[in-house]
């Protein structure tokens, strides 16, 4: 009998960040029908900046720019993991920016309710929380 210390094997980076697409979208899909169904908010988006008018957010739009802001992040990251020995450190750093960033719209825009700026930001959040460490994971050592 070997008493050899068991090694955790990390799943390869493709199969952690599909996953984590997958998870990012699900999570916000999640988030949008329990704020329409439970909440009963009509999810509106500001029309553009500055804008004082608002339109509809539809659980597709949700779905597709999720799915699209996934991958251009594991595009970059990928990118990065190429070019430099820090990608982790300069994607992190980077990704935080851009989820920090995502919340000026929820939060300053006017014509939004309270219920919507919540569910915004937690839609955002959401994306954060499920994308920066699931990609950091498997990502090429600093």
């Amino acid at each position: 009998m070997s008493a050899s210390p068991a090694t955790a094997r990390s799943g390869s980076p493709v199969r952690t960040r599909a996953l984590a697409v997958v998870a990012a979208v699900v999570l916000d899909a999640l988030i949008w029908v329990l704020a329409e169904t439970a909440f009963d908010i009509d999810l509106r988006i500001p029309d553009g900046p500055g804008s004082t008018t608002t339109g509809e957010l539809a659980l597709p739009a949700v779905i597709i720019s999720v799915a699209v802001v996934s991958l251009a992040g594991w595009g970059l990251l990928a990118l990065l993991e190429r070019l430099t020995g820090r990608a982790r450190t300069v994607w992190t750093a980077i990704a935080s920016a851009v989820v920090l960033l995502s919340l000026f719209a929820p939060l300053f825009s006017e014509g939004l309710t309270t219920g919507n700026r919540i569910t915004l930001v937690c839609l955002h959040l959401a994306v954060g929380a499920v994308l920066i460490p699931a990609y950091r994971k498997d990502s090429r050592q600093d």
